[in-house]
């Protein structure tokens, strides 16, 4: 059936394109005299320009007329949207947007290659609030950038893509640099176009911005053939007057009555907990507010942190797999769990089949429950069954469950439950072994960077802004940073893209310029993608980049260890000099590899006017707590465990054994 279809669709292109050719500078009607077409079905066809350069309006106004190209029409309505920059990596296909960006205000940043280019949006959206724009080439191009938009649909970040393809007489004919685009970008978008017709171009972007920012935010993509981008056409004013009107769609309506049956569940609790997602990054302060007037603990996911001040008395800090040992047993202990703005990832459950057993308890009693909160609504019951689900923003539905929550009396079940909490807090604190003879563990340089950072009162009075890889160093930033700010950890969650670190230090030091913008990052991780180093030179940015240096993959390195006996593969790593690598590319670096030296260079690597790399030699670790699959999430490795699960050494095995699957 295929090859029956492909000569048609080669043909129908074909025409497509001929009779594009044929058409001269005509007006974008379908923008000027009906609404933007909800899909490609309800577009006008183009008619041939008029002698004038006006046009009237359905309404008998003028609106002024202006010769542009395709590229030029998109470039018109991302200064509508008040883009500032875009990232991206030029091509042949997608030269002719490219070039609208020649002499005009919105800035092309060009990053080392295209994978870059999208973890570098994903930053600045994640930073910022505001959707990333990338642009790539056709086929290896967009390819490339499929770990992005996969990262980014994954943790819920804004993003548009757009892509250059061949033109459209050439499509379906395996054409150089030619692949199907939108096939391939289907299942890891929330939305995604291929723009045939010049007509559609204000609909596309509109539409484009619209579905990334409505609901649960997402990464969407427009394809843009040559032939389209690079036809020309009288375009009315009107086209992007109507862009700067559209926005998301509004939040769904208040079930008032679920919003009363969560806050009634809530006050009659003994022993609630708040459990954060990102999905609160927006309404911090009606977090804290209802935290601090219902009297109740507060536990985040890693990409929340920040969003309630984990230095108040009632942050149990993050929770989950690497989470801390007090927050996974307080979740477990809760006979109310208020999700706000979080889905239950794995990573935060443990076995699901052992999740919240009191608060399930609860429920069965009348007394608790688990109460979820999300704008998504496809993720009620995906993992967890909620007890009352409100279907909202979450700033909204906080906003109206205050003025029905009620602060609980003092010396009742609700204190003693904070005294539990804070029990827990004191004796089960992150920690770590330090290593022999002097020398370094990735713990005590984080450790030792947060303690420099609010000793000199920066998390308070300066923006400061984690970037992190994937791996130990990861884990151990959430541990032994004190996170004070929403949106200040930028890392890749649920897709957990090693290499992601250093171009999310650049989207991040881009969109915020004045920011203090650290990256923590792994050997394994900076290997990946150091080539974006190259963007760090080219724009100057004063990046502060740490490498956790132990030669290896090692939070792998440990799975093999722990459920494969110790038959160690592909977890070496050979790497360069990493002070010459950055000297090469002009930067200024240096190395550490004692504690006697830590202090004082911590100080100079922060304080360093510019961009500046800092090698850690540091001995490798167990990233602990640690929950292992097939387990509760209070069914912990703990620090105390430590010997007995990892062993004395490297070559002498742990005398406890695991069985199943290994982490993923």
């Amino acid at each position: 059936m295929e090859t029956a279809l492909r000569p048609m669709l080669v043909a129908a292109r074909r025409g497509a394109a001929r009779a594009a050719a044929r058409r001269s500078a005509p007006v974008l009607a379908s923008a000027l005299h009906s609404p933007i077409p909800r899909s490609p079905r309800d577009a006008a066809p183009v008619v041939a320009a008029p002698a004038c350069r006006h046009a009237s309006t359905a309404a008998g106004a003028v609106s002024k007329l202006k010769e542009m190209s395709g590229g030029e029409v998109v470039y018109k309505f991302l200064e509508a949207k008040e883009i500032k920059c875009v990232f991206g990596y030029s091509g042949g296909a997608v030269l002719p947007l490219i070039d609208a960006f020649h002499g005009g205000g919105i800035e092309f940043i060009s990053n080392s290659n295209e994978q870059c280019s999208g973890h570098a949006a994903a930053a600045y959206a994640k930073a910022t609030g505001i959707p990333g724009v990338v642009v790539v080439t056709s086929g290896p191009g967009i390819t490339n950038v499929v770990t992005p938009l996969q990262d980014a649909m994954t943790d819920g970040v804004p993003m548009i893509v757009f892509s250059g393809q061949v033109p459209t007489g050439a499509m379906g004919t395996d054409a150089f640099q030619e692949c199907p685009a939108t096939e391939i970008t289907r299942p890891c978008t929330k939305w995604n176009y291929v723009c045939l017709d010049f007509n559609q171009l204000p609909w596309a972007v509109n539409e484009a911005f619209r579905i990334a920012t409505s609901g649960r935010p997402g990464p969407v993509h427009i394809d843009l053939p040559k032939d389209i981008v690079s036809m020309r056409a009288q375009v009315p004013e009107a086209v992007f007057q109507s862009a700067m009107k559209q926005t998301r769609d509004p939040p769904p309506m208040l079930d008032m009555a679920k919003v009363r049956s969560a806050a009634e569940l809530l006050n009659k609790a003994k022993r609630p907990i708040l459990y954060v997602g990102q999905g609160a990054s927006h309404c911090p302060e009606l977090v804290k507010a209802i935290a601090h007037q219902a009297q109740v603990p507060v536990t985040t996911t890693c990409h929340a942190m920040g969003i309630f001040d984990e230095r108040d008395p009632l942050s149990m800090h993050m929770l989950g797999m690497h989470g801390a040992a007090y927050a996974n047993f307080a979740i477990q202990n809760a006979d109310v769990i208020v999700a706000i703005g979080s889905r239950f990832d794995d990573r935060t459950t443990g076995i699901v089949a052992k999740y919240a057993p009191k608060a399930k308890a609860a429920e069965e009693e009348g007394t608790g429950g688990i109460i979820h909160i999300n704008i998504d609504k496809t993720c009620f019951g995906k993992v967890v069954r909620p007890t009352v689900s409100i279907w909202a923003d979450t700033a909204d539905a906080l906003r109206a469950m205050q003025e029905h929550i009620t602060k609980p009396e003092e010396g009742g079940a609700r204190s003693e439950w904070l005294k539990q909490c804070a029990a827990w807090k004191k004796d089960y604190a992150f920690g770590y072994v330090k290593a022999p003879g002097g020398k370094l563990k990735v713990q005590q340089v984080i450790e030792a960077t947060n303690k420099y950072l609010h000793e000199k009162k920066w998390m308070d009075d300066r923006e400061v802004v984690v970037c992190t890889g994937v791996g130990n160093h990861q884990m151990m930033s959430c541990q032994f940073v004190r996170w004070t700010k929403p949106r200040t950890m930028i890392t890749s969650g649920s897709l957990g893209v090693m290499g992601a670190g250093l171009p999310f230090a650049v989207g991040v030091q881009v969109a915020k310029p004045k920011a203090l913008t650290i990256l923590i990052d792994g050997d394994g991780s900076f290997n990946m993608t150091h080539v974006d180093l190259q963007t760090i030179k080219r724009y100057n940015l004063p990046v502060k980049m740490a490498i956790m240096n132990d030669a290896r993959q090692q939070m792998v390195w440990i799975w093999q260890r722990l459920f494969f006996d110790g038959r160690y593969v592909s977890v070496d790593n050979v790497n360069p000099d990493f002070v010459m690598l950055a000297k090469a590319h002009g930067i200024e670096s240096m190395a550490c590899d004692s504690e006697a030296d830590l202090p004082a260079c911590i100080e100079k690597w922060l304080n360093h006017d510019g961009p500046m790399l800092i090698d850690f030699k540091v001995v490798p670790d167990i990233c602990l707590p640690m929950v292992a699959p097939g387990k509760a999430l209070d069914e912990m490795i703990l620090l105390e465990d430590r010997e007995t699960v990892f062993g004395a050494s490297d070559e002498e095995l742990g005398a406890m054994k695991f069985e199943g699957l290994a982490p993923s």
